[in-house]
C-alpha cells in the first residue's frame, strides 16, 4: 500500500500547527482555558455605566460621543434635540449644571445589532432632594460598538 504524497505533508503540517496554536494563545497573554469573549449584554452595561460616569463627571463631549449621528434625544421637559452634533451643543451648555445621577436598568432586549433598554434614571440636585425619570433608549450596533440612537425620558409624578 502506498502513501499518497499529499499524506507525507499533511501530518507534519498538523504536529506544527497543533504546537503554534497555543504558543499564539500564549503570546497573547491568554490563560488557558479561558477564552475572552465580548458579549453583548456586558458591552451594553458597560456603555450604561461609562455614559453616568461621565455624566456625573460633566464631560458632556464624553456623553455626547455615545450618540450617533442621526440620534434623537427626548428631555423629561419633552424637548426634542436631533443629531449628535445638536446634542453634543445641548451637553456642553448644560454640563456645569448637571446634578449627580444615577441609572438602573429594568430590562434589556435584544434584536441583532439593535437593543432596548428601559430603566430609571434618578438625579439628585445640589438644592437636595431627587428627581426621577423612565428612560427607554434604543441602542444600534456597528463596527464601532453599541451607540445610543434615540433616548426618552419621562418624570416619573411624586
Amino acid at each position: 500500500m502506498s502513501r499518497h504524497p499529499w499524506y507525507r505533508h499533511a501530518v507534519p503540517l498538523a504536529m506544527a500547527l497543533s504546537l503554534y496554536v497555543p504558543a499564539v494563545a500564549a503570546g497573547q497573554g491568554v490563560p488557558e482555558p479561558h477564552v475572552p469573549i465580548s458579549t453583548t449584554l456586558g458591552d451594553i452595561a458597560e456603555l450604561r455605566a461609562a455614559y453616568v460616569d461621565a455624566f456625573n463627571a460633566k464631560d458632556a463631549k464624553a456623553v455626547a460621543a455615545m450618540y450617533t449621528a442621526d440620534a434623537i434625544s427626548i428631555g423629561v421637559d419633552g424637548s426634542q434635540t436631533v443629531g449628535a452634533r445638536a446634542i453634543g451643543k445641548m451637553f456642553a451648555d448644560s454640563a456645569a449644571n448637571w446634578p449627580h445621577a444615577v441609572i438602573s436598568s429594568v430590562s434589556l432586549k435584544v434584536y441583532g445589532a439593535t437593543a432596548v433598554d428601559v430603566g430609571t434614571w434618578t438625579v439628585h440636585p445640589k438644592a437636595g432632594g431627587e428627581m426621577v425619570s423612565r428612560y427607554l433608549a434604543v441602542l444600534r450596533h456597528d463596527v464601532k460598538g453599541w451607540k445610543l440612537q434615540y433616548v426618552a425620558n419621562v418624570p416619573v409624578p411624586k
